[in-house]
């Protein structure tokens, strides 16, 4: 719950606006909260065309800079009302904006809750960082309006008719530019450091992907666990790695005793698999895999590497990014000594190959495990309905 629950619990209009950012949490905040808002032309421009009437009547015109410190000085009606450093600001402003000269009312902060004299409306917004994980942060926006009667609110609806548009592009676009600058998330994925990176340290192939479950850790982790040829499949093309069966539709609590060590199949024929390099349950599963590229024989990953061999890991991270959500990080990562073919060669086809296993196996899990949870929660309705 943010503070600007406590000052406008039940608006009449409420806007929230939000964009992820691949910045850690502390890094994306200094940069919204020291974020000059008239950077943009498009910005001060609009801006302008709102001071118009004012300054025909004589205002000076508006100053070239409105960073939050500047918006909440009480030159332009709004002030602080309250400040979590490092988290959050809310701003607020009670006043008759439908006037071409708005006129605010002079209430401190103590009673801009409680005020509720005829005329009027009350505005707050509060900008909100949250962290995303680790490498990853969410800027939110939360616009909250009412009005201290209905009159007044008929005349805000009318104004905001006409302004609405343009202050709901205004945060859109200070927010794309926070995406554009601070980059996506996406991009801090690919350089996060994961478990399971060590293992090869001199790899000469990655590729990192992720999809966003809304599940807890320990209810994805279950399905990672079974996964395998023959076991609860790959979630994958089942045609290629599972036989032509369906990859498991739930959990199977047979296939949950897994251990460092153990391979799991991967593919229908021959006896390679992945073995199981990392088990730290329900944060990280490693599997990975050393081949012996001229006789094809599998070997413990921890032997000597021979002449021409291939080393490759396959790392499952779970990072929880709130109560009820997790972010799934998928890495795999491999090197080739190769004698009779091109190494890089051998490398693009093999990346070829894993992203578009990767891009079902990610998307099919993400049905399985929601689907299981949300049929899970109706299940505990019905009962509660029944009871």
């Amino acid at each position: 719950m943010g503070d600007i629950d406590r000052f406008l619990p039940l608006p009449r209009l409420q806007q929230i606006d939000y964009v992820d950012v691949g910045a850690p949490h502390a890094k994306a905040w200094q940069y919204v909260r020291n974020l000059d808002f008239a950077r943009s032309p498009v910005v001060r421009a609009l801006f302008t065309l709102r001071t118009i009437p004012a300054q025909l009547g004589g205002q000076a015109a508006e100053t070239t800079t409105m960073r939050l410190d500047e918006l909440s000085d009480g030159s332009k009606g709004f002030r602080v009302l309250a400040e979590r450093p490092g988290e959050s600001i809310t701003l607020g402003s009670i006043a008759r904006v439908w006037q071409p000269e708005i006129d605010f009312a002079q209430i401190g902060t103590d009673g801009f809750a409680a005020f509720d004299k005829p005329g009027w409306v009350k505005v707050a917004w509060e900008l909100r960082c949250e962290p995303r994980g680790e490498a990853a942060s969410r800027i939110l926006v939360d616009l909250r309006v009412t009005a201290t009667d209905d009159d007044s609110w008929r005349r805000f609806r009318q104004y905001f008719a006409l302004i609405g548009p343009f202050s709901h592009f205004i945060r859109r676009h200070l927010l794309d530019i926070a995406r554009r600058e601070l980059g996506a998330p996406r991009h801090a994925e690919v350089l996060q450091h994961l478990a399971g990176d060590e293992l090869v340290p001199d790899a000469t192939f990655e590729a990192t992907d992720g999809v966003t479950i809304a599940a807890t850790p320990d209810a994805i982790w279950s399905w990672l666990i079974q996964m395998g040829c023959g076991r609860a499949g790959w979630y994958s093309w089942d045609v290629l790695d599972n036989a032509g069966e369906r990859s498991a539709t739930r959990v199977r609590n047979e296939l949950q005793d897994v251990r460092v060590g153990d391979v799991l199949p991967a593919t229908p024929t021959g006896k390679a698999g992945f073995e199981v390099l990392v088990l730290d349950p329900p944060r990280a599963l490693v599997l990975g895999g050393l081949y012996n590229a001229e006789t094809g024989q599998q070997l413990a990953f921890g032997e000597p590497r021979p002449a021409d061999y291939s080393a490759t890991t396959w790392a499952f991270v779970l990072e929880p990014l709130d109560e009820s959500t997790t972010r799934l990080h998928v890495r795999a990562r491999g090197t080739l000594g190769a004698k009779r073919f091109s190494a890089s060669a051998r490398l693009f086809f093999i990346g070829l190959i894993h992203r578009f296993m990767e891009t079902a196996q990610l998307h099919n899990l993400k049905a399985r495990v929601e689907g299981t949870e949300l049929s899970g929660m109706a299940e505990k309705a019905r009962a509660v309905w029944i009871l």
